[in-house]
């Protein structure tokens, strides 16, 4: 049993939550002991005032909770590295992207419409109103798409509240899963969604044959924040809460059985960068589902942060968003995905150059492992980027800008040398132990 210590250690962080937590990580990938302790810390917020108020997810016939909430809403960098790591230079020239995600911020024009309204989407209208049972709902802009649906900033009408509203695709494909992210959502609505950093979901309705949700309107996602960044590394100060407060709302996730099976930066939100900087909140449970309901290779995770047991078919459970996190902390701290692979072959030819191949058992057992080993000599062994290529016609690519041996190595990039003689010794410590974590969440089982 690990104790993540690194995450305890509050007193550099510009986080303004008062947190102390004890993370135990055991078996595959952690698992969050359920001890975790978090203080509630009330903030005010521009226009309006958050206060910790119990919430539950309403349905068309119950009136939903009266709290405002906040109605805020608004290139690679090449680095230096002393190690002997292997930098991907061509790389640096490439925009940065992330794979199977969609990042759409526009403004709503007159006649704003989402695309492909023939798989299912509902063609919005700028200031269309949206109707339930209680409430009414200006659109206001168009936020975002995904396989799901879209996402849209509206105006609660009658007040001075401001929301997003996720309206799900009338599709078939989409229908039990959007049953499924309603159960959750209600569930979550028993308890408090701002002591465990989860977003707060007021109420579901239909409009149209078209199931909308609705949600407190944050800020900014923490993928969007990198961009405007630059993508520059965040230091440890700044990693450090963001991932705290995440383990916290995973923990309280394991606790109530649900895996979320999404965690990526696009889905953690900051809630105020200028007033709050680094206070997030997770959200999006389009892909959450109970642990007992996890069905082996089922397609989960967006690719850079998809966990081995995913990659290679094997039984999983909520320890996979621990993997997911790991690799966002990971990202955060370089500046660029630990393992951006192109395809799931490249992703596992990525993880198996830095922490090497998963156990012959662990192979043996995955439903997927054919697809990118082959069974030479009694033993698996990953299949060449020519062989997988004559065999799928998917052409193996190199998007790494840094090439690990082993993820120790990850310490020593960045570093500034010139630092004076005890902040360097602090920060090469500091480093030692948030390696020591990120081992421990991206663990290749071996049991």
């Amino acid at each position: 049993m690990f104790s993540g210590n690194w995450l305890c250690d509050q007193s550099d962080s510009n986080s303004n939550s008062n947190s102390n937590s004890n993370i135990y990580l055991q078996n595959k990938k952690t698992r969050l002991d359920n001890t975790m302790k978090r203080e509630n810390s009330s903030s005010t917020h521009t226009h309006v005032h958050h206060h910790h108020i119990h919430h539950h997810l309403v349905l068309d016939d119950q009136a939903p909770s009266n709290t405002n909430t906040n109605t805020n809403s608004n290139s690679n960098t090449t680095t230096n590295s002393n190690t002997n790591t292997n930098t991907n230079i061509n790389s640096n020239n490439k925009k940065r992207k992330h794979c199977e995600t969609i990042n759409v911020k526009a403004a709503a024009t007159t006649t704003t419409t989402s695309n492909n309204s023939n798989d299912g989407d509902y063609q919005l209208v700028q200031n269309e109103v949206l109707y339930s049972m209680t409430n009414s709902y200006e659109v206001l802009e168009y936020l975002g798409r995904g396989t799901f649906g879209q996402v849209v900033k509206c105006w609660k009408k009658g007040t001075n509240e401001v929301v997003a509203i996720k309206i799900l695709k009338n599709h078939p494909s989409y229908a039990r899963q959007g049953q499924i992210e309603v159960s959750i959502l209600s569930r979550l609505g028993q308890e408090n969604a701002d002591q465990y950093n989860l977003v707060r979901a007021y109420e579901v309705f239909t409009h149209k044959n078209h199931t909308c949700l609705v949600f407190e309107m944050l800020e900014q996602n923490l993928y969007d924040y990198l961009k405007q960044q630059k993508f520059a590394p965040l230091p440890l100060k700044s990693i450090r809460p963001i991932i705290q407060q995440v383990c916290v709302a995973l923990s309280k996730l394991k606790e109530l059985g649900l895996i979320h099976a999404d965690t990526k930066p696009e889905n953690i939100m900051l809630l105020d960068p200028r007033r709050q900087p680094f206070k997030v909140k997770l959200i999006d449970f389009g892909s959450a589902s109970p642990v007992e309901k996890a069905i082996q290779s089922t397609y989960l995770q967006s690719r850079y942060y998809r966990a081995i047991e995913i990659l290679l078919g094997l039984p999983f459970n909520e320890s996979i968003d621990m993997w997911s996190l790991g690799c966002v902390m990971a990202e955060l701290f370089l500046g660029w995905p630990l393992y951006p692979g192109s395809s799931e072959y490249d992703q596992i030819r990525y993880i198996s150059q830095t922490q090497g191949l998963p156990n012959q058992n662990i192979l043996e057992q995955g439903q997927k492992t054919s697809r990118f080993f082959q069974f030479i000599n009694y033993q698996w062994k990953l299949k060449t980027p020519e062989q997988y290529e004559r065999e799928t016609g998917i052409k193996s690519k190199e998007a790494r800008k840094f090439i690990f041996k082993n993820i120790d190595d990850i310490q020593h990039i960045h570093l500034k040398q010139d630092l004076p003689p005890n902040q360097l010794q602090a920060e090469k410590l500091d480093r030692i132990f948030f390696v020591d974590l990120l081992k421990k969440m991206i663990h290749l089982d071996q049991t």
